[in-house]
C-alpha cells in the first residue's frame, strides 16, 4: 500500500542505484522479502549468499551468487569459510552502491571485506542470539564485537522494536540510527493470499464433526514445542497436529510424528505460495516458541502475521511480544509457565466456544497489524538519504 505524499519526493536518479544484499542462507522468506521491498522501490538488487542445510521457504526474485557452503553447527569451520569469501565479497561490493546485510555476522564480515571501498552498510536484525546476552566472558567478547562492529554500520533495521530498545540502546549503549520493519505480509501479496485461504477452507465444526487441527510451521526448531504438542496428541485423541516445514529440532521430527496417528508431518513449502493451503486447513496456529532468557518477549514470530491474515486464532507464551496483541484482541490461548507439561494441559482445555469467540475477534484486528502500509516508502528514503550523503 503506497503513500502517496512520500511518493512525490522521490529522487529520479535514485532509480540507478545498486544495493547488494548479503545473506547467510539463501530462501529464508524474510530475506527474500526485504530483496522484494527494496526492487519495490526501483533500487537494482543483487545478493551474495552461502549456501546450507535450510529451509528454503522463499527464494530472492534477483540474481544471487553464492560465496560458497557452510555447515550447521561447525563452527571452526564456517568461519573458515567466511574468511575465504572475502575476495569473491569485495568484488561484489565495489560493484554496488551501498550493502544490505542480514545478520550480524554478514554485515561484519562484509566490513572486512569492504574496507576501504566507503561504501555504506546496513545491517537488519531478526533475532538476537543467547551467545549475545550471555553471562560470562563469551558474552562479554560478543558485545564488545557487536558494539565495535556497529560503529561501521551506517543504519540498523530490526524486526522488532524490543531489538533495538533493549539489545542495542540500553546492553549495547549504541546511538547507531535505527527503523523497525516488522516481519509483516506485503499488501498485494496479502490479498492475494487471503483469497487463496477462502476457497480451502475447513468443513465441519472443530472437536464436533471433526478434531480440532493445530499448525506448527516454519522452521521446526523447538524441542520444548515438541514436548508440548506430543503430550497433547497423547491425551486428545480429537485434537490433530499438522507439522510443515523444515525440521531441525528435533531433527527426526517426520519419523517421530509418524508413530502417532493425531499427528502429520506436511514435508517442506514454498512462501507465500502455499500459505492458503496450510493455513486454511487448520483451526489454530502454535505460535508458541520456548524460553529464551533475557530476551525473552522482544521477538514476534512470523506465524503471528500470518495467523492475523488468515483469521487463525493462535497459541503463544505468556511474557511474549506475541501475547501483548493475543490478549488486546482476544484472539487465541496464552499459555503461562515454562514447563511443557503444564502448557500441555493448558493446550487440552481448549473448547469449541473458545475457537468461535477467538476467531470472530480476529475480525476486529487491524490490517495495519500484519500488513505493510508505509514501510516500503520509508525504507527508501533512509536509504536515499544514505546515499546522497
Amino acid at each position: 500500500m503506497k503513500n502517496d505524499v512520500s511518493l512525490e519526493v522521490r529522487v529520479p536518479y535514485m532509480d540507478d542505484l545498486r544495493v547488494l544484499s548479503v545473506l547467510p542462507v539463501l530462501g529464508h522468506p524474510r530475506d527474500s522479502k526485504r530483496i522484494a521491498m527494496l526492487q519495490e522501490s526501483k533500487f537494482v538488487v543483487e545478493a551474495v549468499a552461502f549456501e546450507r542445510d535450510y529451509h528454503s521457504g522463499r527464494l530472492p526474485t534477483c540474481p544471487v551468487e553464492s560465496l560458497g557452503r557452510i555447515e550447521n553447527r561447525k563452527y571452526i569451520k564456517r568461519i573458515m569459510k567466511l574468511f575465504s569469501a572475502l575476495p569473491v565479497l569485495r568484488r561484489k561490493i565495489s560493484e554496488n552502491d551501498l550493502v544490505y546485510a542480514s545478520g550480524p555476522d554478514m554485515a561484519y564480515i562484509a566490513l572486512i571485506a569492504g574496507v576501504g571501498l566507503r561504501k555504506p552498510v546496513v545491517l537488519e536484525v531478526g533475532d538476537i542470539r543467547e551467545i549475545q546476552v550471555a553471562d560470562g566472558l563469551i558474552g562479554w567478547v560478543v558485545r564488545m564485537l557487536d558494539r565495535l562492529f556497529l560503529t561501521r554500520c551506517s543504519l540498523l533495521i530490526a524486526t522488532a522494536p524490543g531489538f533495538v530498545q533493549h539489545y542495542y540502546r540500553e546492553w549495547l549503549k549504541s546511538a547507531i540510527p535505527a527503523m523497525v520493519i516488522e516481519n509483516k505480509l506485503e499488501a498485494s501479496v496479502a490479498c492475494e493470499l487471503a483469497i487463496g485461504a477462502r476457497v480451502v477452507g475447513v468443513e465441519g465444526k472443530p472437536l464436533v464433526d471433526r478434531p480440532l487441527r493445530i499448525g506448527y510451521f516454519g522452521a521446526l526448531r523447538s524441542e520444548w514445542s515438541w514436548q508440548v504438542l506430543k503430550q497433547v496428541a497423547e491425551s486428545r485423541s480429537d485434537i490433530e497436529i499438522v507439522f510443515a516445514g523444515y525440521p531441525m529440532k528435533p531433527a527426526d521430527l517426520p519419523s517421530l510424528v509418524s508413530k502417532y496417528k493425531n499427528m502429520r508431518y506436511l514435508g517442506t513449502y514454498q512462501s507465500p505460495g502455499d500459505l492458503p493451503h496450510l493455513y486454511g486447513s487448520i483451526d489454530i496456529v502454535w505460535a508458541c516458541y520456548p524460553p529464551i532468557g533475557p530476551q525473552e518477549g522482544w521477538a514476534r514470530t512470523n506465524r503471528f502475521y500470518e495467523s492475523c491474515l488468515f483469521r487463525r486464532p493462535m497459541i503463544c507464551r505468556l511474557g511474549s511480544s506475541d501475547a501483548v496483541e493475543v490478549q488486546k484482541y482476544g484472539i487465541g490461548l496464552i499459555a503461562s509457565g515454562d514447563d511443557a507439561s503444564h502448557v500441555a494441559i493448558e493446550v487440552s482445555s481448549i473448547s469449541l466456544e473458545d475457537v468461535d469467540l477467538w476467531r470472530r475477534n480476529m475480525e476486529a484486528v487491524p490490517k495495519s497489524l500484519f500488513i505493510y502500509t508505509t514501510e516500503p516508502d520509508d525504507l527508501y528514503h533512509k536509504i536515499s538519504e544514505l546515499l546522497t550523503r
